[in-house]
């Protein structure tokens, strides 16, 4: 059924690829290609990967002959720059190819008959598309302080960027409340709107009776207690903890589920992967998730207190909820908004209590009241309420030109 948002073009220049880890824009932009025309940008291709992939033979013939469009579902269309056109400097043929990005983009809007776009922006660096495809409005949607990830060597630099094109929007979109206090001042249209869970999809999941192979009940299969973590294994994560854990309690099987990537620190994760009671099954696919949370006795949010994770929002902790699993946090502003629901914990000693006491307790009660809390929680009540902030936009954005032309 269409919302208040129905007929709209929406381009998403993404950081990440669609098949990647699923995040809140993959469900915004999913729910909103219902009644949209959504076309998700995936992560620009820069002239010193593109050659290097060439010389490999990643990169053939074919690749500069590949659609530029592919049709997800619904109106949600991906779309990938042309291979002979990446990201490049200006004395190594950037205008020209810059140039050629515009032109395949143009021409891939014009192949779906749409109409002057939304800009759906997830990083500054994306500000460099403003003004290039007519569009009739502006949105930066912020879901963590990125000046605090690991890969950003130049972070005075990084955030005067993020302040020119906060101040650029026509509406910024948060995920924390921390995130409303640090951009908010830089416009005074910034909306908090918090992650949540695909609930209807996590309980048909539940209610289907499968089981993660790799977390089965069975001969040969993990033990238990399957004390774990399911998402993005990056930099936040304090593995250090982990192994502090793992190793006052050599009995308890703690389980990683997820891709470890770990480009600022290659070596953040070593001792932890060489104790025995530690498992990694990797990166379950999206409709796979709530039965690797299913499969836990306890879970986790062993986040690193730094300027990141004092900004998160975490999807892990809703989908959690979801499942009604006990969950043992470290003192993060995202665990504590959800007390008493979530036991916070600082230092192994304290994190290996809390689970011992999230195993003893008496769960009944307990598992409706969490997902009680995430059924409050929803994807589709999200994207409603983001309808109606981009409604409000559009007229707001609309009213600023007729008086520009009247005036």
């Amino acid at each position: 059924m269409a919302g208040v948002l129905a007929g709209e073009t929406i381009l998403c220049f993404a950081p990440d690829p669609w098949a990647g880890l699923w995040r809140n824009r993959h469900q915004i932009m999913t729910r909103l290609a219902r009644a949209n025309t959504v076309v998700y940008v995936e992560p620009r291709a820069y002239l010193g990967q593109t050659w290097r992939a060439a010389r490999r033979g990643e990169i053939r013939l074919a690749d500069l002959r590949r659609p530029a469009l592919a049709h997800v579902r619904d109106g949600l269309w991906l779309y990938r720059d042309p291979a002979y056109a990446p990201y490049a400097g200006r004395l190594s043929g950037g205008p020209l190819t810059a140039w050629l990005r515009r032109r395949a983009l143009r021409r891939a809007l014009a192949t779906l008959a749409a109409g002057a776009p939304i800009l759906w922006l997830l990083r500054p660096f994306h500000a460099d598309q403003i003004g290039l495809y007519d569009e009739k409005l502006v949105i930066y949607h912020v879901t963590d302080e990125y000046s605090g990830f690991p890969t950003v060597t130049d972070v005075p630099g990084f955030v005067r960027a993020e302040e020119a094109l906060l101040r650029r929007a026509d509406l910024v979109l948060v995920t924390s409340p921390a995130l409303l206090a640090s951009k908010g001042p830089h416009n005074p249209h910034t909306h908090l709107v918090p992650n949540a869970v695909d609930y209807a999809g996590f309980g048909a999941a539940l209610a289907s009776g499968r089981r993660l192979p790799a977390l089965a009940d069975g001969p040969g299969d993990i033990g238990r207690p399957r004390i774990g973590y399911v998402g993005a294994l990056n930099e936040k994560i304090d593995f250090d903890l982990l192994a502090g854990i793992a190793a006052l309690r050599p009995g308890w099987q703690f389980v990683l589920v997820g891709a470890l990537d770990l480009t600022g620190r290659p070596a953040k994760a070593d001792a932890l992967r060489r104790l025995p009671n530690v498992h990694w099954p990797g990166r379950v696919p999206v409709e796979d998730v709530p039965l690797a949370i299913a499969g836990l006795d306890v879970c986790l949010l062993p986040y690193e207190r730094n300027e990141w994770t004092r900004n998160i929002d975490s999807l892990k902790l809703y989908e959690y909820l979801a499942c009604g699993k006990p969950v043992v946090a470290s003192d993060v502003p995202a665990a504590r908004a959800f007390a008493p629901l979530v036991r916070i914990a600082e230092g192994p000693a304290q994190f290996a209590a809390a689970i011992e006491a999230a195993l003893a307790e008496d769960p009944a009660g307990l598992r409706e009241a969490r997902r009680a809390a995430a059924a409050a929680n929803t994807w589709d009540l999200r994207v409603a309420q983001i309808e109606g902030l981009v409604a409000e936009a559009l007229a707001r954005r609309t009213g600023s030109c007729r008086l520009q032309v009247t005036g």
